[in-house]
């Protein structure tokens, strides 16, 4: 009993204090706060309202009645006016409309060009311009339209350069023949395919022609029989004018070109071994 009676007087003391510091915490009012936000005369309660909420909005499926389209306007007087106008100068512009039917100031679009105007009183009507260029010649006209006599000397020269004509070379090849085979016997080459080679180059023949043979006499024509011989794997072995219908200046010239010419070509391969030896005739014509 002796050791226990200082452990019930300490209890007993800390129920004592505890009872009180609850008896002074009930009792004694709170002290007033250290921060005020509010005044007391500025306190005041506050009220919240809330607006009804609104029924959502029903999308009206009713077919639109479509308003009836206005009437269009009558166009006025200077309306009308005006588009005459313009649809008289649009004709002028492209001669449908008087002896002065012109598109444009040609002359200063086409420097050294010479411009005549078409007649209205000529065949066929009309107002058409016609264009020259050169020296000489017969006038051209715009189809459908008649030539003026008075616009034929302006409209001469058309296809004349410098006092010359333009000449239009043409290459004619004709079908290969074989001349020699390796063995005394048929080709080792398709023929038809060979002559198919030959005109696919065609344009460095007229070349030669044109630029070599024409070009020292404008008069050169006449054909020219090529002897080739080939590898078996298409190079040319060899290459030598066999035969010639023409003469004269500029003979030398086209047919030293032909030879480069086909000197440099790759022919198909032969199914024979050893060389084998074709003639190719090429007819020349302006």
């Amino acid at each position: 009993m002796d050791e226990t009676k200082p452990l019930w007087i300490s209890h007993g003391l800390a129920l004592l204090l505890g009872a009180a510091w609850l008896g002074l915490v009930y009792t004694i009012p709170p002290p007033p706060p250290s921060i005020a936000l509010l005044r007391p005369e500025e306190a005041a309660a506050v009220e919240v309202q809330f607006e009804d909420e609104k029924p959502p909005k029903t999308e009206d499926r009713r077919p639109k009645t479509e308003e009836p389209a206005s009437a269009p306007k009558e166009p006025t007087p200077a309306q009308i006016k005006k588009e005459k106008k313009e649809e008289q100068a649009m004709a002028d512009a492209f001669g449908g409309g008087g002896k002065q039917a012109l598109v444009g100031d040609v002359t200063n679009a086409l420097r050294g060009v010479n411009v005549a105007k078409g007649d209205k009183t000529a065949e066929g009507g009309g107002g058409k311009a016609v264009i020259a260029y050169g020296n000489g010649g017969a006038s051209v006209r715009t189809p459908g339209r008649g030539i003026d006599p008075s616009v034929a000397a302006a409209g001469a020269g058309i296809g004349k350069v410098n006092g010359g004509s333009v000449a239009r070379a043409s290459v004619a090849v004709a079908a290969p023949s074989i001349v020699k085979s390796a063995d005394g016997g048929p080709s080792g080459r398709d023929m038809a395919k060979l002559g198919t080679f030959v005109r696919g180059r065609q344009a460095q023949l007229q070349y030669c022609y044109q630029d070599q043979g024409l070009a020292a006499n404008p008069n050169l024509a006449g054909s020219v029989s090529v002897m080739l011989t080939l590898d078996p794997s298409g190079s040319v072995a060899d290459a030598k004018v066999a035969n010639r219908t023409w003469s004269g200046a500029g003979v030398a010239e086209a047919e030293a070109c032909i030879l480069q010419r086909v000197k440099a070509w790759a022919f198909p391969a032969s199914s024979k071994s050893g060389t084998e030896s074709y003639s190719f005739s090429f007819i020349f014509n302006k």
